[in-house]
Protein backbone atom coordinates (compact mmCIF):
# COMPACT_ATOMS: atom_id res chain seq x y z
CA UNK A 1 0.00 0.00 0.00
CA UNK A 2 1.02 3.70 -1.10
CA UNK A 3 2.28 5.84 2.04
CA UNK A 4 -0.66 8.72 2.52
CA UNK A 5 -0.57 11.51 1.19
CA UNK A 6 0.53 14.17 3.56
CA UNK A 7 -2.44 16.51 4.80
CA UNK A 8 -0.86 20.39 5.39
CA UNK A 9 -3.83 22.95 6.52
CA UNK A 10 -1.43 25.83 5.84
CA UNK A 11 -1.84 24.63 2.33
CA UNK A 12 -5.82 25.17 2.60
CA UNK A 13 -6.01 28.92 2.56
CA UNK A 14 -3.47 29.34 -0.94
CA UNK A 15 -5.13 26.48 -2.80
CA UNK A 16 -8.60 27.59 -2.17
CA UNK A 17 -7.96 31.50 -2.36
CA UNK A 18 -6.87 30.54 -5.97
CA UNK A 19 -9.32 28.39 -6.83
CA UNK A 20 -12.29 30.99 -5.33
CA UNK A 21 -12.92 32.81 -8.96
CA UNK A 22 -12.93 29.64 -11.17
CA UNK A 23 -14.44 27.58 -8.31
CA UNK A 24 -17.38 29.95 -8.41
CA UNK A 25 -17.98 30.26 -11.94
CA UNK A 26 -17.54 26.38 -12.59
CA UNK A 27 -20.05 25.95 -10.11
CA UNK A 28 -23.39 26.39 -8.83
CA UNK A 29 -24.79 26.51 -5.19
CA UNK A 30 -28.12 27.99 -4.09
CA UNK A 31 -29.11 29.50 -1.45
CA UNK A 32 -32.82 28.66 -1.74
CA UNK A 33 -32.05 25.16 0.16
CA UNK A 34 -29.63 23.80 2.44
CA UNK A 35 -26.99 21.82 0.39
CA UNK A 36 -24.81 18.36 1.68
CA UNK A 37 -23.15 17.69 -0.95
CA UNK A 38 -22.60 17.86 -4.68
CA UNK A 39 -25.67 16.64 -7.23
CA UNK A 40 -27.48 15.20 -3.93
CA UNK A 41 -30.83 16.41 -2.66
CA UNK A 42 -30.84 19.45 -0.11
CA UNK A 43 -32.87 19.83 3.19
CA UNK A 44 -36.16 20.22 1.26
CA UNK A 45 -35.72 16.51 0.37
CA UNK A 46 -33.49 14.83 3.34
CA UNK A 47 -35.16 16.34 5.98
CA UNK A 48 -32.01 16.24 7.89
CA UNK A 49 -31.98 19.23 10.31
CA UNK A 50 -34.00 20.11 13.26
CA UNK A 51 -36.56 22.94 13.16
CA UNK A 52 -35.16 25.94 12.29
CA UNK A 53 -36.41 29.08 14.69
CA UNK A 54 -36.08 31.91 14.72
CA UNK A 55 -33.24 33.51 17.10
CA UNK A 56 -31.95 29.47 17.48
CA UNK A 57 -27.52 29.82 17.00
CA UNK A 58 -25.60 28.32 13.90
CA UNK A 59 -22.07 27.70 13.78
CA UNK A 60 -20.96 26.47 10.03
CA UNK A 61 -16.85 25.29 9.19
CA UNK A 62 -15.69 25.42 6.03
CA UNK A 63 -17.92 27.40 4.87
CA UNK A 64 -17.10 28.83 1.25
CA UNK A 65 -19.05 31.49 0.40
CA UNK A 66 -21.70 30.66 3.07
CA UNK A 67 -24.22 29.08 1.06
CA UNK A 68 -25.97 27.80 3.85
CA UNK A 69 -25.60 29.97 6.32
CA UNK A 70 -27.88 32.72 4.50
CA UNK A 71 -30.40 29.92 3.76
CA UNK A 72 -30.09 29.53 7.71
CA UNK A 73 -30.59 33.36 8.28
CA UNK A 74 -33.12 33.79 5.85
CA UNK A 75 -35.24 31.35 8.57
CA UNK A 76 -34.62 33.50 11.98
CA UNK A 77 -31.26 31.89 12.54
CA UNK A 78 -28.30 33.39 14.23
CA UNK A 79 -25.16 32.43 12.27
CA UNK A 80 -21.57 32.75 12.44
CA UNK A 81 -19.57 31.01 9.17
CA UNK A 82 -16.14 30.37 9.44
CA UNK A 83 -13.21 30.04 6.62
CA UNK A 84 -9.81 29.68 6.05
CA UNK A 85 -10.08 31.35 3.15
CA UNK A 86 -9.94 35.23 2.96
CA UNK A 87 -11.36 35.08 -0.87
CA UNK A 88 -14.14 32.38 -0.19
CA UNK A 89 -15.40 35.25 3.07
CA UNK A 90 -15.32 37.90 0.63
CA UNK A 91 -17.55 35.99 -1.48
CA UNK A 92 -19.29 35.14 1.64
CA UNK A 93 -19.96 38.89 2.49
CA UNK A 94 -21.11 40.16 -1.15
CA UNK A 95 -23.40 36.84 -1.13
CA UNK A 96 -24.95 38.11 2.47
CA UNK A 97 -25.23 41.28 1.13
CA UNK A 98 -27.43 40.46 -1.75
CA UNK A 99 -29.63 38.54 -0.01
CA UNK A 100 -29.92 40.74 2.77
CA UNK A 101 -29.24 38.84 5.55
CA UNK A 102 -26.40 39.35 8.23
CA UNK A 103 -23.91 36.66 9.10
CA UNK A 104 -20.82 37.09 10.89
CA UNK A 105 -17.86 35.83 9.13
CA UNK A 106 -15.07 34.69 10.71
CA UNK A 107 -11.00 33.54 9.15
CA UNK A 108 -10.56 30.51 10.78
CA UNK A 109 -9.12 26.80 10.10
CA UNK A 110 -10.97 23.71 11.05
CA UNK A 111 -7.77 22.89 13.32
CA UNK A 112 -7.95 26.33 14.95
CA UNK A 113 -11.24 27.71 14.31
CA UNK A 114 -11.84 26.82 18.55
CA UNK A 115 -9.26 29.49 18.97
CA UNK A 116 -11.40 32.48 17.94
CA UNK A 117 -14.91 31.14 19.79
CA UNK A 118 -14.03 31.19 23.43
CA UNK A 119 -17.18 31.18 25.43
CA UNK A 120 -19.71 30.77 23.06
CA UNK A 121 -21.97 27.69 22.19
CA UNK A 122 -24.57 27.09 19.19
CA UNK A 123 -28.01 24.72 18.71
CA UNK A 124 -26.20 23.80 15.89
CA UNK A 125 -22.91 22.99 14.30
CA UNK A 126 -23.08 21.82 10.82
CA UNK A 127 -19.99 21.46 7.91
CA UNK A 128 -20.53 20.71 4.63
CA UNK A 129 -17.37 18.71 2.39
CA UNK A 130 -14.76 20.52 4.56
CA UNK A 131 -13.98 17.79 6.73
CA UNK A 132 -12.39 15.45 4.20
CA UNK A 133 -9.89 18.26 4.41
CA UNK A 134 -8.55 17.83 7.98
CA UNK A 135 -5.58 16.19 8.90
CA UNK A 136 -7.61 15.15 11.98
CA UNK A 137 -10.62 15.16 11.40
CA UNK A 138 -11.80 13.09 14.99
CA UNK A 139 -10.31 15.30 16.85
CA UNK A 140 -12.21 18.65 14.89
CA UNK A 141 -15.91 16.55 15.43
CA UNK A 142 -14.93 16.57 19.13
CA UNK A 143 -14.46 20.14 18.79
CA UNK A 144 -17.37 21.64 17.05
CA UNK A 145 -19.17 19.02 19.76
CA UNK A 146 -17.51 20.87 22.61
CA UNK A 147 -19.65 24.20 21.11
CA UNK A 148 -23.24 22.40 21.06
CA UNK A 149 -25.79 23.67 24.01
CA UNK A 150 -27.55 20.69 25.28
CA UNK A 151 -29.58 19.08 22.81
CA UNK A 152 -28.10 21.08 20.01
CA UNK A 153 -27.49 18.87 16.38
CA UNK A 154 -24.27 18.49 14.70
CA UNK A 155 -24.10 17.39 11.38
CA UNK A 156 -21.21 16.58 9.09
CA UNK A 157 -21.35 16.12 5.45
CA UNK A 158 -18.23 14.61 3.85
CA UNK A 159 -16.88 13.14 0.60
CA UNK A 160 -17.53 9.00 0.68
CA UNK A 161 -15.15 6.18 0.90
CA UNK A 162 -16.73 4.46 -2.33
CA UNK A 163 -16.56 7.54 -4.41
CA UNK A 164 -12.93 7.71 -3.80
CA UNK A 165 -12.52 4.50 -5.36
CA UNK A 166 -12.15 3.88 -9.46
CA UNK A 167 -15.14 3.93 -11.99
CA UNK A 168 -14.59 0.75 -14.32
CA UNK A 169 -16.60 0.24 -17.29
CA UNK A 170 -17.59 -3.18 -18.60
CA UNK A 171 -16.29 -4.78 -15.77
CA UNK A 172 -18.68 -7.80 -15.35
CA UNK A 173 -20.76 -9.58 -17.91
CA UNK A 174 -23.66 -11.61 -17.09
CA UNK A 175 -25.32 -14.92 -18.82
CA UNK A 176 -26.79 -12.64 -21.00
CA UNK A 177 -24.00 -10.89 -22.34
CA UNK A 178 -24.90 -7.55 -20.77
CA UNK A 179 -21.36 -5.87 -19.86
CA UNK A 180 -22.15 -3.23 -16.75
CA UNK A 181 -20.25 -0.98 -14.97
CA UNK A 182 -19.06 -0.55 -11.54
CA UNK A 183 -16.47 0.42 -8.72
CA UNK A 184 -13.04 -0.87 -8.33
CA UNK A 185 -11.94 0.03 -4.43
CA UNK A 186 -8.58 -2.21 -3.21
CA UNK A 187 -9.60 -1.39 0.22
CA UNK A 188 -12.75 0.58 1.97
CA UNK A 189 -10.63 0.51 5.45
CA UNK A 190 -8.12 2.95 3.68
CA UNK A 191 -9.58 4.47 0.66
CA UNK A 192 -7.28 6.06 -1.97
CA UNK A 193 -6.50 10.04 -1.35
CA UNK A 194 -7.75 11.90 -3.82
CA UNK A 195 -4.97 14.58 -4.21
CA UNK A 196 -5.15 17.87 -5.94
CA UNK A 197 -1.98 19.42 -7.49
CA UNK A 198 -2.56 21.70 -10.03
CA UNK A 199 -2.07 25.33 -10.61
CA UNK A 200 -3.87 26.31 -7.62
CA UNK A 201 -1.63 24.41 -5.23
CA UNK A 202 -1.94 21.35 -3.36
CA UNK A 203 -4.70 19.81 -1.35
CA UNK A 204 -5.63 16.30 -0.29
CA UNK A 205 -9.17 15.05 0.11
CA UNK A 206 -9.42 12.09 2.87
CA UNK A 207 -12.34 9.73 2.96
CA UNK A 208 -12.90 7.39 6.08
CA UNK A 209 -15.13 3.93 6.43
CA UNK A 210 -18.99 5.38 7.82
CA UNK A 211 -17.63 3.34 11.26
CA UNK A 212 -15.05 5.70 11.79
CA UNK A 213 -17.15 8.83 11.48
CA UNK A 214 -19.92 6.73 13.85
CA UNK A 215 -16.98 6.46 16.46
CA UNK A 216 -15.86 9.57 16.46
CA UNK A 217 -19.44 11.45 17.23
CA UNK A 218 -20.04 8.72 19.83
CA UNK A 219 -16.70 9.34 21.27
CA UNK A 220 -17.14 13.01 21.36
CA UNK A 221 -20.17 12.36 23.70
CA UNK A 222 -23.09 12.52 20.78
CA UNK A 223 -26.42 11.00 20.19
CA UNK A 224 -26.18 9.50 15.94
CA UNK A 225 -29.78 9.75 14.65
CA UNK A 226 -29.03 9.94 11.13
CA UNK A 227 -27.00 8.48 8.63
CA UNK A 228 -27.36 9.34 4.96
CA UNK A 229 -25.92 8.26 1.74
CA UNK A 230 -28.22 9.92 -1.11
CA UNK A 231 -27.95 9.52 -4.74
CA UNK A 232 -27.54 12.24 -6.99
CA UNK A 233 -31.00 13.90 -7.87
CA UNK A 234 -31.37 16.33 -11.24
CA UNK A 235 -32.30 19.40 -9.48
CA UNK A 236 -29.22 18.96 -6.72
CA UNK A 237 -29.02 22.88 -4.87
CA UNK A 238 -25.24 22.24 -5.43
CA UNK A 239 -24.14 21.27 -8.95
CA UNK A 240 -21.71 22.25 -11.66
CA UNK A 241 -21.63 20.44 -15.73
CA UNK A 242 -19.20 18.53 -14.57
CA UNK A 243 -20.90 17.07 -11.50
CA UNK A 244 -24.65 16.75 -13.59
CA UNK A 245 -22.58 14.64 -16.52
CA UNK A 246 -21.97 11.77 -13.90
CA UNK A 247 -22.82 9.35 -16.77
CA UNK A 248 -25.35 7.15 -13.72
CA UNK A 249 -22.46 6.69 -11.48
CA UNK A 250 -23.94 8.37 -8.70
CA UNK A 251 -27.24 6.71 -9.39
CA UNK A 252 -25.17 3.51 -8.04
CA UNK A 253 -22.44 4.57 -5.96
CA UNK A 254 -22.77 7.36 -2.84
CA UNK A 255 -20.47 10.55 -3.41
CA UNK A 256 -21.39 12.08 0.24
CA UNK A 257 -22.03 10.50 3.47
CA UNK A 258 -24.35 12.91 6.28
CA UNK A 259 -24.02 12.41 9.62
CA UNK A 260 -26.30 13.46 12.11
CA UNK A 261 -25.58 13.59 16.01
CA UNK A 262 -27.75 15.20 19.17
CA UNK A 263 -25.79 16.31 22.35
Amino acid sequence: MSKPAEIIPENQQSYWDSLSCYYHEITRISVGDFHYGPQIPGERKLRLLPRIRPGMTALELGCGAAQNSIWLSKRGAVCVAADISPQQLARAAALAEREKVKVELLEASLEKFHLKLRGRTFDLVHSSHALEFARRPDRVVRKMAEFLNPGGTLMVSTVHPLYNGSWVEGMVEDDSGTVFDGQFLTDYFNPPDDVRDDIYGRVVSRAYPVSDWFRWLRAAGLEVTAIAEPPAVVDAPYTSDDWADHGGQLDHIPSTLIMVARK
